[in-house]
């Protein structure tokens, strides 16, 4: 008989977890984790002998085991195999992978092609974007993380603490979210396969967009900080410039994406940097204006889901205003 919730979590804290408060739920969102007693304070905590890394895993005739030559414990194994074939891959995982596989499979190349989607016909692809999609990256390793992975995403909601394990603790006044990562609306679609409207905008990779030579990748793991700020790590190669990525929206600092690029152009040795700024937005506006005219004739499947994908992204574009010094 498959196990209950109460039961998984009775296992889960007896391994070292801690899920207080939380039951499963529906909500806007879909299915996700709710606070019992919204006046009380929820944690979830996941040591780190139940975050499993992605190398240590495999499919086995439709189920998801820990690999034989993985180091972990007995009860840790036979905890995470039956968590995951009851509540997570084979709790709709599978299933919602497959369906966004098919929705995806019907949408014209071009649009694929904007979405940075090149067409996959692997028969493991199903398995890799589930990995993908509820894994996190804790030093540059993708680890699963059972039952915290079933909390939503929400914007503006506290991150991950991963300190000690992965931990989410606070109130919640409705569903309990965490923030899964500092992305824009087209990071989280790619990686998570949803719209979000995202407070933020990062430039698609981008070469030479206007008079000079210049390259922006979109790795927001390379940065530096300048005060408070992050900004991209930058160098030059050559003649070019040279940019981890950039910033070109922020809805509560819209100066701040054209001072960033200023300051690291004026460090690079350019004089009056602003229009290739502008050459950069401008880039990406019209990418994104074009996917959604190559959107406007079709409808159903994962069409809605990228229409709001690409506005949400021109929103965080469109704050992006004046300038600031750094």
């Amino acid at each position: 008989m498959a196990w209950t919730w109460e039961e998984m979590i009775e296992a889960f804290r007896a391994l070292g977890g801690a899920a207080d408060n939380i039951a499963p739920g529906t909500g806007a969102r879909g299915r996700g984790i709710f606070p019992i007693d919204r006046a009380e304070p929820v944690r979830l905590h996941v040591p780190e002998n139940l975050l499993i890394a992605e190398t240590d895993v495999e499919f086995v005739d439709g189920r998801l085991k820990i690999r034989d030559s993985a180091r972990c414990g007995q009860p840790e194994r036979e905890f995470f195999e039956e968590y995951q074939n009851v509540f997570s891959w084979g709790g709709e995982g599978r299933s919602d992978c497959a369906a966004f596989f098919e929705a995806l499979d019907r949408l014209p190349p071009e649009i694929l092609s904007r979405l940075k989607r090149e067409p996959d016909s692997g028969r493991d692809r199903i398995e890799r974007e589930f990995l993908k999609c509820r894994g996190i990256l804790i030093n540059s390793k993708l680890v699963l993380m059972p039952v915290i992975e079933l909390v939503n995403h929400g914007v503006g909601a506290a991150s991950y603490d991963i300190s000690d394990g992965v931990s989410i603790e606070g109130i919640f006044p409705d569903e309990v979210l965490v923030r899964y990562d500092l992305k824009d609306a087209f990071g989280i679609f790619r990686s998570h396969n949803f719209a979000s409207p995202e407070s933020v905008a990062f430039s698609l990779p981008v070469r030479n967009p206007g008079s000079r030579k210049l390259f922006v990748g979109r790795n927001t793991a390379l940065k530096s900080k300048r005060g408070q700020f992050e900004v991209p790590n930058f160098r030059m190669e050559g003649d070019t410039l040279v940019l981890s990525y950039l910033m070109i929206g922020n809805k509560n600092f819209p100066r701040l994406s054209k001072g960033i690029f200023c300051t690291i152009a004026r460090e690079a040795g350019w004089t009056d940097p602003e229009e290739e700024f502008d050459a950069i937005v401008h880039n990406n506006r019209m990418s994104f204006l074009k996917l959604l005219e190559l959107l406007e004739p079709l409808e159903g499947g994962l069409v809605p889901t990228v229409r709001r994908m690409a506005c949400y992204q021109l929103e965080a574009i469109s704050h992006c205003i004046g300038t600031r010094e750094l």
